[in-house]
């Protein structure tokens, strides 16, 4: 029986479609170091795949949330988040988490056969850099990495995300967002998510399948935002991702699933 909707799982979908924030909202405010609190939160409903790999879709809150104070720059989607140590800065790093969904109780029969997976905890940190002032004095141009590694034991692995963005305006209340990344994992993840071992095969019907670390998917997305007032706005998005290599090689997403994954979402932003 399929989980509910409020479940970890829907949640964590959300937070595992992004990750170059300025490109995604609204211009945020400026880091506070006066000990106040500053920043802005979107939050809406959206639509993402079950699993990674799946081909069944069902919806899930689209959450991006900023908060500035004491220098600091605290970065949050669904429940991935990063600390920026350096928000003033053009070069900006500091820790990052995500907590990953397991899979388990899925629609597609097949699939729900296989061993379940727990959910994972990750940890690792993140390096972006900015550049600004390019066609317009405003727009965003930016490169970013991040590393990260379970570090519940549920996979025993580690992946590595390389991304760029550019953020622009229209006018005074339009802004577009336009990012892409690249997504490297692990022989271990890759086996934990993609890999048919010998009783799963036996269990489900699909057959073996070895999963080797290398380049799992690519993603190219756009966000689009509006300002209706200095403090409210409205942002929507939408993320395209391709499985490839091994990724979209396994019988879990080639015989039941696709290697098209897409993410769309509309959420109401409150800056403060």
């Amino acid at each position: 029986m399929q989980e509910p909707i409020s479940s970890f799982r829907l949640f964590v979908a959300a937070a595992a479609s992004a990750f170059s924030l300025p490109a995604l909202a609204e211009e945020p405010p400026s880091p506070r170091d006066d000990g106040g609190v500053s920043g802005f939160v979107a939050l809406g409903p959206a639509v993402s795949p079950e699993f990674e790999g799946s081909s069944d879709y069902e919806p899930v809150p689209l959450i991006i949330s900023r908060v500035d104070a004491f220098n600091l720059s605290l970065e949050i989607e669904g429940l991935d988040a990063r600390l920026n140590v350096l928000p003033r800065s053009r070069f900006q790093f500091g820790p990052a988490a995500t907590y990953r969904p397991g899979r388990d109780d899925v629609s597609n029969d097949t699939v729900d056969r296989l061993s379940s997976i727990d959910d994972a905890f990750e940890l690792g940190g993140f390096v972006r850099y900015q550049f600004t002032e390019l066609l317009d004095p405003r727009d965003e141009f930016e490169l970013s990495a991040q590393v990260l590694a379970d570090v519940t034991g549920t996979h025993e692995g580690l992946t590595a995300t390389l991304g760029g963005g550019y953020a622009l305006f229209f006018g005074q209340r339009w802004r577009l967002g336009l990012g892409t990344e690249a997504t490297f994992a692990s022989d271990d993840y890759m086996q934990t998510y993609f890999g048919v071992d010998a009783r799963d095969a036996a269990r489900s019907g699909l057959r073996r399948y070895e999963s080797d670390a290398g380049l799992k998917d690519i993603t190219a997305e756009a966000t689009l935002s509006y300002n209706f007032s200095e403090s409210w706005g409205v942002v929507g998005r939408v993320e395209y991702t391709r499985l490839v290599g091994d990724a979209a090689d396994s019988p879990i997403v080639d015989d039941e699933g696709s290697p098209d994954q897409a993410f769309a979402g509309l959420a109401v932003l409150f800056r403060f």
